[in-house]
């Protein structure tokens, strides 16, 4: 992180020493926040999320130790260094032993104290580095399923590259299971809080009291259960990145809180009265076409405009053309099981069935269509049999029960562009021949093809 990323809480109630200490920090280049007392430490450091906290060991109200034991709760990553005068060998051992990071001897020269702030900034730097290693497995395997050759998708994924340098909100659009968790994975990865954590909520899967809980947390005796205070995900993943996903699915009352928490950059926990700091990059990603959902009032339009400030949209399976071969080849290339076996692709029974099939799962449930596959097969091929699709998928018919979770008019157009795609394959591309074999006008078929993005010569 650099200097500028980093912020600090300077806390004495001497107030020449705070003012002394915060001009050489701020002319280091941090970020410096001050308190005056124990107490305003307390609050200072929760609210603003502090990395590293400068504090007195003496103080009128609570002492540096006192403070300390807070900040574990409340602030858990902050590193702190306690500066005294009352220096002894008890006193240091105390210090150390409760977790200070180290302690300063007043007085003590600018030197010290810059080489204590760059060793607690470095720390604070290998956390974050550990926490990103510990994710690098995951995420490089999330970012390899970014896979395909179709100009919408690399529209999409060029766009994500672009913006994610900025702290700008992203909207993630697209049917369930085209990836929009993976690009909003590639946005943060790429961005200024990719060292922190990213965390994925889904708006419509939990009740809108535990939703709130997750996102803000509580404090102690919020409701009934509430032992002790707690941490939401916004302090979770401060200087990170939340995605919150259908996001079309989030009851009203918590709309009016996300777009405070957007606009103000502070939020209250649940029973809380002192605003927190919000240092989250926000994204978010719906199935839904959040448009019609504010034009039916079932949605903030507020909202909508603050979270449509970069639009990210993200094209079905079945618009992908060869993409799901290329897909399919790259989910037995990579699966543990399909090494072993040595499988080399897909049957040609299996690719016709691929091509054909309307995918209305997307690529979740392609991935999931070739793990059974893969694990079926015991052929040098994934064949037809093992995927589970059925013949009648190969002959664009009822392929399986999936056409009957399409609206009528998507089934129609599906079915009516593998009917125009066969019978074009099947006269070698040639339009005329194509017309002629189906009894159709050529001009009719060519607008046909020009609707479904189809080429073909005459």
């Amino acid at each position: 992180m650099t200097p500028s990323r980093i912020r600090i809480l300077v806390a004495d109630d001497e107030p020449s020493i705070v003012s002394s200490l915060r001009d050489a920090l701020v002319k280091e280049g941090y970020q410096v926040f001050t308190a005056g007392g124990g107490e305003e430490a307390c609050t200072v450091a929760e609210r603003e999320q502090v990395h590293i906290a400068l504090v007195d060991l003496v103080m009128p109200d609570i002492t540096g130790l006192d403070v300390m034991t807070r900040l574990k709760e409340k602030v858990p990553a902050a590193r702190v260094i306690i500066m005294t005068a009352y220096a002894t060998v008890e006193t240091a051992v105390e210090v150390m032993k409760q977790g200070a990071l180290d302690y300063l001897i007043k007085p003590f020269s600018m030197d010290e104290l810059r080489m204590q702030i760059r060793r607690a900034a470095v720390e604070t730097e290998m956390t974050n580095e550990n926490l990103a290693l510990r994710r690098e497995v995951e995420r490089r395997a999330e970012s390899e399923d970014i896979v395909g050759e179709d100009p919408a998708l690399l529209s999409a994924v060029g766009l994500a590259r672009r913006v994610a340098d900025s702290d700008s909100t992203v909207l993630i659009l697209g049917e369930t299971g085209t990836g929009k968790e993976l690009i909003a994975r590639l946005i943060h990865r790429n961005s200024a809080q990719g060292r922190g954590l990213f965390l994925a909520v889904n708006c419509g899967a939990i009740p809108e009291n535990l939703l709130e809980r997750e996102l803000f947390g509580n404090e102690r005796g919020a409701f009934t259960g509430a032992d002790a205070a707690r941490p939401g995900l916004l302090e979770a993943a401060s200087d990170g990145t939340i995605l919150l996903d259908e996001i079309g699915d989030m009851p009203p009352a918590l709309q009016v809180k996300l777009l405070r928490v957007l606009e103000g950059h502070e939020f209250l926990r649940v029973g809380g009265t002192k605003p927190l700091k919000s240092h989250v990059r926000f994204l978010a990603s719906t199935n839904r076409d959040l448009g019609r959902v504010v034009a039916e009032k079932k949605f903030r339009e507020d909202l909508f405009y603050r979270l449509n400030v970069v639009k990210i949209e993200l094209p079905p399976l079945r618009k992908r053309g060869n993409d799901v071969f290329l897909l399919a080849e790259h989910f037995i290339r990579t699966s543990v099981e399909g090494r072993r076996k040595g499988l080399a692709g897909l049957s040609p029974e299996a690719q016709e069935a691929v091509a054909a099939y309307p995918w209305p799962g997307n690529v979740r449930e392609l991935k999931n269509i070739m793990e059974r596959g893969i694990l079926l097969s015991t052929e040098s091929q994934v064949g037809l049999s093992d995927l589970g699709l059925g013949a009648s998928a190969s002959a664009g018919g009822e392929a399986g029960a999936a056409w009957m979770d399409l609206p009528y008019r998507k089934a129609h157009d599906e079915f009516e562009r593998i009917y125009l795609e066969r019978a074009l394959k099947a006269a070698g591309g040639n339009v005329s021949r194509a017309a002629t074999r189906m009894g159709v006008d050529r001009t009719g078929l060519h607008s046909k093809l020009k609707k479904y993005n189809l080429t073909g010569r005459d």
